[in-house]
């Protein structure tokens, strides 16, 4: 999956509110890039998607937020939502005109899992996707209920996925997306309209931050609640939202510290290796990093963005083989990752491998077409080739997407003058001017002056 390529920097759209009817939604995405997408998703599982209250013995709410209906009598939702965990406390759903009444009979709290039976909910199908195929920067909809001037009513966000980490079988996700507290335990959904994740909001290291518990895991829910207490002596999930804290503020020592603690308790775990290696390269500790790579890449061979990051640290120091073996893999595992093919042209040109940058580069902008980045890299390596047009036509894909970049303006102008476009020329010369004074005279007097 990929971006909308008309989202400049990947925004997040504000959310979306569905009242007593569908059609005010609907009106409000008519001006959108792409309405159908989020329209047809929205219309396919919105009633899926309903308020859940748990209430104490007087009836006095006590844990609030959404749940997801995944067959006629069950809501799954977040034990955030539930407040205690303890199966057999009643709480109740909301449908239009009406509650019913819900018992949690199932509370996973170590994946933050509870199910609710809701015996007459009669909730039409949904269906479920994975989780175990995502990627960093796939669209997704955020959907929970909020009270209303109508009562309990659906909202939608468009999410993108920000950072993913394999845990038990399935990869926890870290979403970005605006920020409402109705969407905990609501469903995460992915281009497809599939159920991909149960949402969580979490305040962490002073971060605000957005999860989804990946569906994969709904599955063994009713075995795992039945396991002893013991099993379940504390959130399995809490170290993890530290590291995605921690990562958000750029706290390397700390995640370092964190996950070589964490290593220490699991030696097995990928993600603990992960973000050693993630902290390390930051760090600027590369061969530490390439160390950490591999080992997670040891105890999970298909792991994608681990192999990615191995590259990228391999091409820090230079080994630039290696660099290649490891992009390759992680495209294998994951054909449509922008960045891998974007790091893979970059050390293509490192090698003067033109031919191969380039197509990395359209690789990288072909999933990702608003990539400024990638469209001056390309320029520069069709400059290198003395394809000063194509180099023209990376250029202003640049500008286009990122008009303050005063170094694009720089080398479009150069290929102007190249090219003999003289009016171009002076139109790169007044967009200097705004940008860069000093830059704007050298280009003046070397191309402008006779």
């Amino acid at each position: 999956m990929s971006l909308n390529a008309q989202k400049k920097n990947y925004p997040v759209s504000p959310l979306i509110s569905a009242g007593g009817c569908v059609l005010a939604f609907v009106s409000s995405l008519a001006a959108a890039d792409n309405p159908e997408t989020p329209r047809q998703i929205f219309l396919r599982v919105w009633y899926s998607v309903i308020a859940v209250d748990m209430v104490d013995a007087d009836d006095k709410v006590i844990g609030q937020g959404s749940g997801v209906a995944i067959d006629a009598a069950r809501v799954i939702t977040a034990c955030e939502v539930t407040k205690e965990v303890k199966e057999g406390k009643t709480g109740r759903v909301h449908l239009p005109g009406k509650f019913l009444k819900a018992v949690l009979q199932n509370a996973e709290p170590e994946r933050n899992l509870c199910q609710l039976n809701v015996p007459h909910l009669q909730a039409g199908p949904i269906t479920l996707g994975t989780a175990k195929k995502l990627s960093v920067g796939d669209r997704a909809y955020a959907i929970g209920a909020q009270k209303g001037p109508n009562g309990w009513e659906p909202i939608l966000s468009e999410a993108v996925v920000t950072n993913l980490r394999p845990h038990a079988g399935s990869q926890y996700i870290q979403i970005s997306t605006a920020f409402s507290p109705s969407l905990r335990g609501g469903g995460l959904f992915d281009e497809q309209g599939r159920l991909i994740g149960i949402l969580s909001l979490q305040f962490i290291e002073g971060e605000n931050l957005i999860f989804a518990m990946p569906v994969d895991w709904i599955s063994e829910l009713a075995n795992r609640a039945q396991s002893p207490p013991a099993a379940a002596k504390k959130n399995g999930l809490n170290w993890l939202n530290r590291t995605f804290a921690l990562e958000k503020q750029g706290n390397w020592r700390e995640l370092l510290k964190l996950s070589q603690q964490e290593v220490k308790r699991e030696p097995s775990s990928a993600a603990a290796w992960f973000s050693i290696g993630l902290a390390s390269a930051n760090l600027k500790h590369y061969n530490q990093a390439v160390h950490a790579y591999r080992e997670a890449i040891r105890n999970q061979a298909e792991y994608g963005d681990a192999w990615h990051k191995l590259g990228v640290a391999y091409a820090y120091l230079k080994e630039y083989d290696h660099a290649i073996h490891a992009y390759l893999d992680a495209l294998r595992i994951q054909p449509e990752n922008a960045g891998a093919w974007y790091d893979l042209g970059n050390t293509h040109y490192s090698l003067k491998q033109y031919a191969h940058a380039i197509y990395a580069y359209r690789e990288a902008l072909r999933i990702q077409p608003e990539n400024p980045k990638a469209w001056y890299n390309l320029g520069i390596t069709y400059d290198d080739l003395k394809l000063y047009g194509d180099a023209v036509e990376a250029y202003r894909e640049t500008v286009r997407i990122q008009p303050e970049n005063a170094d694009a303006w720089y080398k479009l102008g150069v290929d102007y003058a190249i090219e003999g476009e003289s009016a171009r020329v002076r139109e790169v010369y007044q967009a200097l001017r705004e940008l860069d004074r000093a830059r704007a005279e050298l280009y003046f007097n070397t191309y402008i002056l006779p």
